[in-house]
């Protein structure tokens, strides 16, 4: 029985104890689940294990340290790190000879992994302006939005509704969705080119219009999103076939209408 229970993973609480803490962010991971967290700015943390598993404790500016959860530190669901600071000595910077092309001298130099640092990061996308523009638009002040059951509490934002009235939120809506498809496009044209010139005979004048011609078709955007990338590909052969003698059907009736 006890070892059933100690099977089981539950909520464990900790403080981490350091140097020059100083409201430092401390990446918690238990390797053994695979889950992860951060301290707080006091060193304070919690994280789901068992005994017995590992966890990882690691900064840029301290060491790194693992703490297996004991059968003790399971049942109080309490534990204190001691983490010490890492002295980060930097090897010795030999530039290579420059030429004095620039473009030929960056190649040349040596380029460090961020994420080798261990440092924690946002994996996150920034907004583009457009999407801060409609994000302004349609909160209030501190980020407020509008909900249905502001009203109840004598909180309703403003700027939302006004924007709303004056159709400027309707505006940035439809200007983040032409962006949103230009992007789409010329990702598509990077990936695609060789494949749509060759596979689907499509001219390099011919290309983006295709592309457009496909962004309007119901199946496209379930496609894109499908792991499956061969079905994309079939898809635009299939496609390039109907383009093509929608194209040649074009000019055969501006022809006609040019004679008459």
């Amino acid at each position: 029985m006890p070892a059933i229970s100690f099977s089981q993973s539950k909520v464990i609480e900790g403080k981490i104890v350091a140097d020059s803490l100083d409201g430092s962010l401390i990446n918690i991971i238990n390797i053994s689940s695979g889950r992860g967290t951060t301290s707080d700015k006091s060193g304070s943390f919690m994280i789901s294990a068992s005994v017995m598993d590992t966890i990882l404790f690691s900064s840029v500016q301290y060491k790194k340290k693992e703490v297996v959860v004991t059968s003790s530190t399971y049942e109080q669901a309490f534990f204190t790190v001691h983490l010490q600071a890492a002295i980060n000595q930097l090897d010795e910077v030999k530039l290579p000879n420059l030429s004095g092309n620039l473009a030929a001298d960056i190649k040349s130099m040596p380029i460090n992994d961020k994420y080798a640092l261990n440092a924690p990061m946002s994996l996150k996308m920034p907004l583009r302006q457009e999407e801060k523009l409609l994000y302004t638009a349609t909160t209030g002040p501190g980020g407020m939005r509008l909900k249905w059951y502001s009203a109840l509490f004598g909180i309703v934002p403003l700027d939302p509704i006004i924007n709303g009235l004056s159709g400027r939120t309707k505006m940035l809506k439809s200007l983040n969705e032409r962006v949103l498809d230009q992007n789409i496009l010329e990702t598509e044209l990077d990936l695609r080119r060789s494949f749509l010139l060759d596979k689907c005979h499509l001219t390099e004048e011919q290309l983006y219009l295709f592309i457009n011609y496909c962004l309007v078709q119901s199946e496209f955007k379930e496609l894109r999103n499908d792991p499956d990338k061969l079905q994309l590909l079939e898809f635009y052969k299939r496609e390039s076939v109907k383009f093509l003698k929608l194209l040649t059907q074009q000019r055969t009736e501006i022809q006609i209408d040019s004679v008459h």
